[in-house]
């Protein structure tokens, strides 16, 4: 696999069009948001494998979701929150060139702080961890398990200690500073409510936007199909073949 830094730079992207996006669909909407967000990637970049694409931290997999959606559907990013103060409906535009920065910036993240001659080594999760973690039966199973996996610990006198195992006060700072990692990673804006002036955080999940896009996109290629098959009986495969701008054409011409 090509180190992060080249991932999603070398042309090997396709857009999520045609076939392509219905079968992303069609499997995406029986998976869990982890599972969906690989299928997403690996639709789009075929030579990218999907045990690769599992071991890929949170942020470089948002960095290439995020490549892709603006292959697919441009770099227009916008969304709405709720202001937690009144109810109102905020929306803003993410610049995908900041959005991609930031994610950038991230995505190697990676610390060795010391504490009490203990020496830690955090790194970022990826989704097979969070796919671990949610195997367990219980929410603070399933965070233990997740620290276990990105946190190793070195003792003072030079022994490996799994997460579980260390001293309380060692285990704090292993938990803060992750967090602060993953956080690092998260892309969120600051918005005010024109209502009620309240401000607050909004963290935007790239796949599942993603996810929201390829579900609609999904649902009008399919009644494209449906209205050019009852107009032509073309097959589902012949239709999809086509350029959109040749589908379009031919619904033009039908619903005039």
């Amino acid at each position: 696999m090509l180190p992060a830094a080249q991932l999603g730079r070398s042309g090997d992207f396709c857009p999520l069009t045609g076939e392509a996006l219905l079968s992303a669909w069609e499997r995406g909407g029986r998976q869990s948001w982890s599972a969906r967000a690989l299928t997403l990637l690996s639709a789009g970049y075929p030579g990218l494998a999907r045990p690769d694409a599992a071991a890929l931290t949170l942020a470089v997999r948002d960095r290439l979701l995020l490549e892709l959606r603006g292959i697919t559907f441009g770099d227009a990013f916008a969304a709405f929150a709720v202001c937690q103060g009144c109810g109102e409906q905020l929306e803003f535009a993410l610049p995908h060139a900041w959005a991609a920065a930031a994610l950038e910036g991230a995505e190697d993240a990676a610390a060795t702080p010391t504490v009490d001659d203990w020496v830690l080594n955090l790194r970022l999760a990826d989704t097979a961890d969070i796919d671990d973690a949610a195997g367990e039966p219980d929410i603070d199973a399933a965070r233990t398990r997740l620290l276990d996996r990105c946190v190793t610990a070195v003792d003072p006198r030079g022994d490996a200690v799994p997460y579980r195992d260390l001293p309380e006060a060692v285990r704090a700072t292993a938990e803060t500073r992750l967090a602060a990692l993953h956080e690092a990673g998260e892309l969120s804006v600051f918005l005010a409510c024109p209502a009620c002036t309240a401000r607050q955080s909004v963290i935007v999940d790239l796949s599942s936007y993603l996810w929201t896009e390829v579900r609609h996109a999904a649902g009008r290629l399919l009644q494209e199909v449906h209205e050019l098959a009852q107009a032509h009986g073309w097959s589902e495969t012949t239709i999809l073949a086509m350029s959109a701008p040749r589908r379009r054409a031919y619904l033009e011409l039908i619903r005039t």
